[in-house]
């Protein structure tokens, strides 16, 4: 038989209920390694001893054979491989599962993109070009490309013949087809509706920027809008809602943006220029309590006890405005004195002297 095995490294986890099972049914056979991939005959010794280890999920396949070769129930093995595939997924991407909704409870594009992401679970997990051949066998066309953004949930199927494709070499059987096939044509409607409504609605917004009888934003209003916003075009105008190259010509980064994403106020800030100003003014601010700034500049001593005490609340960054919100006690608010300390020490870190720097206070609450 062999030196023993190691113990199963999680114990109580589905990983480890699977490598136990495959190891009870290993030794009521009385089987080693080397028998059992005899009786395989499509997986050598290391991959079956591998697949009891208890480390990581094995190939659905591998364990099925291995099932097989023990006399044990396939169905109890593929019970277990699922809920062993899942607590990795889990530990993988997210600490929580979202319960995935029947078919006929499928509504959007999430909701069908989750359902067939699961059937691709419970299918055994096929590679992209296994779920190709398995489609191929069935009779139907479907590339790895489309069945790969498919489980990814980058789309979900172009027509009903794709979809058929998917759910059959997915293992889904026929009897539920009809069911997937009018979730899918639900989700479809469901989503040009979506599409429909979002299409006038941006057609009243570019209408209003646009104010001309065409109710579209020429090339030359589109660069005057992006110029308010302190950024310039790096490649032709290609329309309003149409993803657009543009440089920030404060920091000089490049980003793609769309004008009425800009024009709503879902894309103001440049991520980088806030980001500096953010560090600048954190900087800034340790150096003034650090080196106590407030004493080179005649600041009262109270005062200065009472600016410890302060803190950054917010950093917002437009162009070249930058507006710095201050937490602060009550009675410095009709102080003058520091905000020509915090711009300058803003400055310095920034290193300009022409930015405009705005502080604001709200009041600390005790």
């Amino acid at each position: 038989m062999g030196r023993p095995e190691k113990p199963v490294p999680r114990p109580g986890t589905a990983s480890g209920e699977l490598a136990e099972f495959l190891r009870k049914g290993r030794a009521r056979k009385g089987l080693s390694y080397s028998e059992l991939a005899q009786r395989t005959s499509a997986y050598s010794a290391a991959t079956l001893q591998r697949a009891a280890s208890g480390q990581g999920v094995p190939a659905r396949q591998v364990v099925r054979e291995y099932a097989m070769a023990c006399g044990l129930d396939v169905d109890e093995t593929d019970r277990l491989w699922l809920e062993a595939r899942r607590e990795h997924r889990r530990e993988q991407h997210s600490p929580e599962r979202k319960s995935v909704p029947k078919p006929r409870m499928m509504r959007d594009l999430s909701d069908l993109g989750a359902g067939l992401a699961d059937a691709h679970e419970r299918g055994g997990a096929p590679s992209r070009r296994e779920i190709e051949r398995r489609a191929r066998s069935a009779g139907h066309k479907l590339s790895s490309s489309a069945a790969q953004r498919i489980v990814t949930r980058q789309q979900i199927p172009s027509s009903r013949q794709q979809l058929i494709a998917f759910l059959r070499a997915c293992e889904v059987p026929d009897r539920d087809h009809l069911e997937w096939v009018q979730a899918w044509s639900r989700v479809r409607r469901h989503h040009a509706e979506e599409l429909s409504d979002s299409r006038v609605m941006l057609d009243r917004q570019e209408a209003e920027a646009a104010g001309n009888p065409s109710g579209r934003v020429t090339a030359e209003q589109a660069a005057q809008l992006l110029a308010a916003e302190g950024y310039a075009p790096t490649e032709r105008y290609r329309g309003y809602d149409v993803t657009w190259t543009v440089r920030c010509q404060h920091c000089t980064s490049v980003k793609r943006i769309r004008l009425s994403a800009l024009a709503s106020s879902r894309t103001k800030q440049c991520i980088q220029c806030h980001s500096r100003a953010e560090r600048a003014v954190n900087e800034a601010w340790a150096d003034l309590i650090e080196h106590r700034g407030w004493t080179e500049h005649g600041m009262p001593a109270a005062e200065g006890e009472s600016f410890l005490r302060c803190r950054v609340a917010g950093v917002e960054r437009q162009q070249s405005r930058l507006r710095i919100t201050v937490e602060a006690p009550s009675h410095l608010f009709a102080s003058g004195s520091w905000e020509p300390l915090i711009t300058s020490a803003v400055r310095e870190k920034l290193h300009t002297v022409s930015e405009v720097v705005y502080v604001t206070y709200t009041e600390q609450l005790n």
